[in-house]
């Protein structure tokens, strides 16, 4: 069985060879773990590392953490045009992000553990279906953000371990620090924080997707308005270290992209995960605040599973993710593994379902099926995000795509990229959004909006100007 979607065309040929001009494919890989010790928090390791090259911060709470510095090659595409930056040199050459994505999967494949990690952005679908063209966005971060790195930091369990692949080069070992720099006192924002559309100009919003439901259009959407902010360079990463001590979350991320450009995730939704075979995908629907005492979390969370419009909201989204997946699995092998579930954050409590198969491709193909993911798109998929683009009128960036990393050795994993910041010209935006189906209400969608930026806007100390 192949793993990885190999390009067949003379484009993707050629593409692949123009990638192992960068960087050629190892002749064989090795990977090695070392053991560095425990009890060393990963605050303390980014601290030291945030400096070097190439930096990157998978930090997920409650599971493996992994930090990157010093990439092999940097991959990024914007309208169109990849930006390759390795140790052959620089490329740039007209190219789609997942003909980018599978050429490099097939350029540098190997049985080592090197990784490829980055974000893709929400606005690549439109590389995937005929989708409403948007207005220019003078502050766009590239579509694309991809690094392959072959050693990496990774804190499991209290352990923390040094994983390199020995197939391009040897690393020496780095030893955590034992303090972190001061986190400033105050807001990080001189503000205000703005709303696009504002409350009003969303509840209008809801009211008319509510009615092209109800005229048979769609089924469900998933509606976003943007928080804006003036934030200043130096004030990037203590709005990180502020957010993760807010709300920790299992998809946690801070991705550099220079030039005071960054992606910052809170997200706690898993898009993809690849491993031994098979693929699993756990898309969140229904939101409830955490209450201020347990008796008022246990409302809440019965108000949360017996609400009809948050069950039907799940169970349309998890169709949409069955037929994603049934797309590029062996026949009969998508189940539902567990429906409805409580997961509960520090400030939110949500349902989660989880939808698993036995993928019977490559991680190309499967991106190409289901991207983006489900929950933050709608059903009939298509035509939802056509709705949503036609309210919205704005890309939406790396928000809403995708955050992660795919292993040469045929692993991955990939979260939703929601309760996500993208820092640009001076600027954080953060959207928020909900589902909308035929039983929403504009004044209940608002307020779910606002309980989802609550983290945000604490990190940022700073309020939503109304």
């Amino acid at each position: 069985m192949t793993w990885w979607g190999r390009p067949d065309d003379g484009a993707g040929r050629a593409l692949v060879e123009r990638l192992r001009g960068v960087l050629p494919a190892p002749a064989e890989a090795e990977t090695r773990a070392v053991k560095l010790g425990s009890n060393v928090d990963s605050l303390l390791v980014a601290e030291a590392l945030r400096g070097e090259p190439g930096f990157l911060w998978l930090d997920c709470a409650g599971a493996a953490s992994r930090l990157f510095t010093d990439p092999l090659v940097t991959l990024e595409v914007k309208n169109g045009e990849l930006t390759a930056r390795g140790a052959g040199g620089v490329i740039r050459v007209e190219a789609g992000g997942f003909d980018v994505l599978e050429a490099a999967l097939e350029a540098w494949a190997g049985p080592g553990g090197a990784l490829l990690v980055g974000y893709l952005g929400y606005d690549l679908a439109a590389e995937l279906e005929r989708l409403p063209a948007l207005p220019p966005d003078p502050d766009r971060v590239p579509d694309l953000h991809l690094a392959l790195y072959d050693a990496h930091w990774r804190h499991e369990a209290g352990e923390w371990t040094y994983v390199s692949t020995e197939a391009w080069r040897a690393r020496n070992v780095v030893e955590p620090p034992s303090k972190a720099g001061e986190a400033p006192a105050g807001p990080l924002s001189s503000g205000p924080v703005t709303s696009l559309p504002g409350a009003a100009g969303f509840e209008d919003a809801v009211r008319r997707t509510v009615d092209r439901i109800y005229a048979g259009e769609l089924f469900q959407t998933n509606l976003c308005r943007r928080l804006e902010a003036p934030l200043a360079d130096v004030a990037v990463w203590p709005l990180y270290r502020r957010l993760r001590e807010v709300n920790p979350a299992r998809f946690g991320a801070y991705v550099p992209l220079g030039a005071g450009r960054a992606v910052l995730s809170n997200s706690p939704e898993l898009y993809l995960r690849v491993e031994g075979g098979r693929v699993s995908s756990s898309p969140i629907k229904g939101t409830r605040p955490r209450g201020a005492t347990p008796e008022e979390n246990v409302r809440m969370e019965a108000e949360l599973t017996d609400s009809v419009k948050d069950r039907a909201e799940l169970a349309m989204i998890v169709d949409v993710v069955r037929n994603d997946l049934a797309r590029v699995c062996e026949p009969g092998s998508v189940v539902v593994e567990a429906h409805a579930e409580l997961m509960r954050l520090p400030t939110l409590t949500h349902t989660v379902s989880t939808v698993s198969g036995l993928l019977r491709g490559g991680i190309g193909g499967l991106l190409r099926a289901s991207f983006p993911p489900a929950s933050i798109s709608g059903a009939p998929k298509i035509h939802a995000m056509e709705v949503a683009m036609a309210e919205e009128q704005r890309r939406r960036g790396p928000c809403m795509g995708s955050i992660g990393w795919i292993s040469m050795d045929g692993r991955a994993e990939l979260s939703v990229a929601i309760r996500t910041a993208v820092v640009a010209g001076g600027r954080v935006r953060y959207e928020t959004g909900c589902g909308i189906t035929a039983q929403s209400d504009p004044a209940q969608e608002l307020a779910e909006t606002r309980h989802k930026a609550r983290a945000f806007l604490s990190a940022l100390g700073c309020g939503e100007r109304e």
